[in-house]
Order: structure tokens, then C-alpha cells, then sequence
């Protein structure tokens, strides 16, 4: 729980194209950020260059990099970019941010509460003497009969199922609950009308139910000895009581939403700055780059999943998944957000670079650690052995992202709405 407002700043790493996506950034800026990362692996290695030596055709793209190169190497992209952009003025800037969501209720910290109560559940075997109820996960065998026969895909023995999950037609889901194992039971359902199935939408049938196991969650009472034994998992360690926990829970909400809040007010501001900023031309070797590494990332989720998809060409999988028309189209629409994305990095970089921020190995390392812990390895350096040295870049421009957005907001003119 706690690990996420760790890592509030570092949203849209290349992190997120193999692992999963998390934090304060929309799923196309994630595209983005993972292509430009990707993109150091078919960049051509340049020397990083003094930045009073630097060319407007000096490349930007991430690169295989040491930790401890990147400050140079942001450095150097920040007087490329000052040759594509002039920096307006970033600080004082008007915002208007609604922080109603920070008006956490009791009722939502119980619901939280609960939800980590439910993780600790151990369960029971109920069998014996239960009767079914929601959530309980069951085996059964069943069998679908219309007009008193059975048809196609209704059949199905030793079926494993959780009460509840929706995962069956509604009537059918409803019809599991107070029902004994071991005793036949027919279940009168009703297939939806948009049904799959044409031959079974809206139709009437019966299904003849035999519950043949009953497993059941135990779920834990919140008590000073829970919290003892338990808090630690979820990155509670001073709190030992039921009372300090749950202040604690809410305290952590609280920090949750303002942090979203903040990325927000942030986002909102690099538009405005972003309002007075002419640009005739971009870094074209970054452009380049990150459209074909976008390009090329779909190309491989369409080789992988594509035909178990039911696509039988490029362009297919580009129409159902994407809305585009062809490659054509996805390119010019890869092209125009790699640009609309170097926008934000290039803002980002010369802001970080006007404020004199510099990025330590060691920072880079503590925020590649808060990384993996999250998302289960073992620490930074599994990360850097699986996805490259271009993960410095990244990790390193997230380091300056999340303090631009410090500096940033603290310097806006903030004007507060409850809802």
C-alpha cells in the first residue's frame, strides 16, 4: 500500500510495457516513456558531449548508460532542447485544484481495512455442514438442459467456482447460494438476451447442480494482535495497535490522494507553460526513434497475441485494438504523441536544468530500489540485468520529474475547490 506513494514520482517507466503500468501518468504517456526507454536499445551510442559542444542534430535518445552518467547526460539534452525551445515562465502559474477527494471517510478506511483483512483470510473447509453462500468457492458438477436436453458447452464436472465472481450467468451465479454439497439441485436460469451465443440468448433453461465441495474465507477481526502479527506486509511497521493502525490507514489514503492531486495540478500547469511555448521542430533523432520503437512494440504484441485473437493480418489487429485504419495510420499517430510527449520531457529537462538539479548515482539506485520492491524483484540491479542500462535514463528522469513537480507547484498560485 504504502509502496505506491513511494513511487508517486516514477509513474511511466519502461517498467511498465513488462510489468505493469502504475501512478500518476495516463496509459498513452506510459507508451511514451516505454518507448523512449526501448528506443536505447536501437540508438546509435554517441558520446555524451560537453553541453557547450552540443548540435541541434546532437541525439537525445535514452542510451545504455551508467547510473552515475546520467546527470551529464541530462545536462547535455537540456542544451539540445534549449535549441529547439526557449523556456517561458514556470513559476506563479494560476491553477484551480478540486482536493474534495482528500475528505477521506471512516467508511472508505473500513473498506480498506477490510479489503487487507480479507488477504489474511485463511480458509475453511465447510463442506460437511455448510450451506453455500456469497464468496464461497466451491466445486460442482453441472449440466445445462433445454427442454429437457442438454446442449453444447452446458456440461462440466469437478468445476471450480467462486460464488459471486460473476463469472456465470447472473441467475445461475445466484441460484449457488444456500444450497448443501452432495444434493442434486435444478436451477432455473435465464441466458441474458446479448448472450454470446445466438442459440442460447434469452433462451430458458435448467441447470442441474451437484455442489460437491464447500471452501469458505475466515476473515480476521481487526485486533491489536492481527495488527502485530500482520501490519508489516503492508509496510505498517510502527503500529501496534488497532486504534494506531487504522489513524495510520488513513493518514496513508490522505497522502494518496494528495499526491494524485498534485500530479494533476502539475500535469495542468506543464499545459499552461506548454501554451506559451513556440515550436517550430523537435529533436528528430528522439522523434524518430521513439515512433519506431512505438511501431515496433505493437508489432510484437500483434506476432504474440494476434492470431490467438482471431487476426489474420497487421492491419486487422491495428483496426480491433487500436481504431487505426492501417500502419499508416498508427505511425502518424505514433509520430504525433512521441511528439506531444517530448513536449512534457523537454519542459520537464529545462526546468530541471534551470533549478541546478543534479541526479546522484545513489538517488537513482534508492528510487531503482523503491522500483523493485514494487514490482517484485529482487533490487535494481535484477532490473537493469533483465531491461538494460537504458533503465538509468529513465529512472533518472523520473528522479527530476517528481522534483520539477515540487518546485513547480510549490511556486503556483493555487486556488482550492471541494468538489
Amino acid at each position: 500500500m504504502r509502496k505506491k506513494s513511494i513511487l508517486a514520482a516514477a509513474a511511466a517507466l519502461i517498467l511498465a510495457a513488462p510489468l505493469a503500468a502504475c501512478g500518476n501518468r495516463s496509459g498513452a504517456e506510459t507508451t511514451a516513456a516505454a518507448a523512449s526507454a526501448a528506443s536505447a536499445s536501437t540508438a546509435a551510442a554517441e558520446p555524451i558531449v560537453a553541453p557547450d559542444a552540443v548540435t541541434a542534430d546532437t541525439d537525445t535518445s535514452n542510451r545504455e548508460l551508467e547510473a552515475s552518467e546520467y546527470d551529464s547526460f541530462y545536462h547535455m539534452t537540456a542544451a539540445v532542447y534549449r535549441k529547439y525551445l526557449t523556456l517561458p515562465n514556470y513559476k506563479g502559474i494560476a491553477v484551480t485544484v478540486d482536493r474534495s477527494s482528500e475528505n477521506v471517510s471512516d467508511d472508505t478506511v473500513e473498506e480498506t481495512i477490510q479489503s487487507m483483512l480479507q488477504d489474511s483470510a485463511e480458509s475453511v473447509d465447510v463442506t460437511a455442514d455448510g450451506v453455500t453462500q456469497s464468496g464461497d468457492t466451491i466445486t460442482l458438477d453441472y449440466q445445462g438442459l433445454r427442454d429437457g436436453v442438454a446442449f453444447d458447452g452446458g456440461t462440466a464436472t469437478d468445476q471450480t467456482y467462486t460464488i459471486g465472481s460473476g463469472k456465470f450467468i447472473s441467475d445461475l451465479d445466484t441460484g449457488l447460494i444456500g444450497l448443501k454439497a452432495n444434493v442434486q439441485t435444478d436451477i432455473p436460469c435465464t441466458f441474458p438476451d446479448d448472450y454470446s451465443s445466438s442459440d442460447l440468448a434469452g433462451k430458458s433453461v435448467i441447470f442441474r447442480v451437484t455442489v460437491k465441495s464447500i471452501t469458505r474465507k475466515d476473515v480476521p477481526a481487526l485486533t491489536d494482535e492481527w495488527v502485530q502479527k500482520n501490519a508489516a506486509n503492508y509496510n505498517y511497521t510502527q503500529e501496534t495497535t488497532a486504534d494506531q493502525f487504522r489513524q495510520a490507514v488513513k493518514e496513508e489514503l490522505v497522502s494518496q490522494k494528495v499526491a494524485s492531486n498534485d500530479s494533476t495540478k502539475f500535469k495542468n500547469i506543464l499545459a499552461t507553460i506548454a501554451d506559451g511555448v513556440t515550436l517550430d521542430a523537435y529533436p528528430q533523432k528522439e522523434v524518430t526513434s521513439l515512433t519506431n520503437t512505438m511501431v515496433n512494440n505493437v508489432k510484437t504484441q500483434y506476432q504474440n497475441y494476434g492470431a490467438s485473437s482471431g487476426y489474420t493480418s497487421f492491419d486487422a489487429y491495428l483496426q480491433g485494438m487500436y481504431g487505426m485504419e492501417d500502419e499508416a495510420a498508427f505511425t502518424e499517430y505514433a509520430g504525433t504523441y512521441a511528439k506531444n510527449y517530448l513536449m512534457t520531457k523537454m519542459l520537464v529537462t529545462e526546468i530541471a536544468d534551470a533549478e541546478d538539479i543534479h541526479v546522484t548515482e545513489e538517488e537513482i539506485n534508492d528510487l531503482g530500489d523503491s522500483l523493485a520492491s514494487y514490482y517484485g524483484y529482487d533490487g535494481y540491479d535484477t532490473i537493469i540485468n533483465s531491461l538494460g542500462r537504458e533503465m538509468n535514463c529513465e529512472v533518472g528522469y523520473e528522479y527530476l520529474y517528481g522534483k520539477v513537480e515540487e518546485i513547480v507547484n510549490s511556486a503556483a498560485v493555487e486556488t482550492t475547490t471541494n468538489g
